[in-house]
């Protein structure tokens, strides 16, 4: 689950993170404005990833059956599972309703 707790803080499965502009963490910790991050979007695909496996294997899902259940290709929730693809929270929820499961549920 991803919630703002405060202004400036993210919580991430119960992990808080401090949010601030890049410009400010590149000063903090002595970079430049041309060193390069990690992305915090594919920190979060594999959050999501992560959380949709476990959701289809509590269920007894292998990937194929959830694809037919949600009416998309394996390779769809497989790219999603590996944090390849991009996945909306709306797209979470529908896979957590086919599993079974609550809209809050973490496993």
């Amino acid at each position: 689950m991803i919630m703002a707790s405060s202004p400036g803080t993210l919580s991430i499965d119960g992990k808080d993170y401090v949010v601030l502009p890049k410009a400010d963490y590149l000063r903090l910790v002595g970079k430049t404005a041309s060193a390069k991050l990690e992305d915090a979007r594919g920190a979060l695909r594999e959050v999501y990833g992560d959380r949709l496996r476990r959701a289809r294997e509590h269920a007894g899902l292998t990937q194929t059956q959830l694809a037919g259940r949600l009416h998309v290709t394996q390779s769809m929730i497989s790219a999603a599972e590996a944090g390849r693809a991009r996945v909306s929270a709306r797209y979470l929820a529908r896979v957590l309703k086919a599993c079974g499961l609550p809209k809050d549920w973490v496993g």
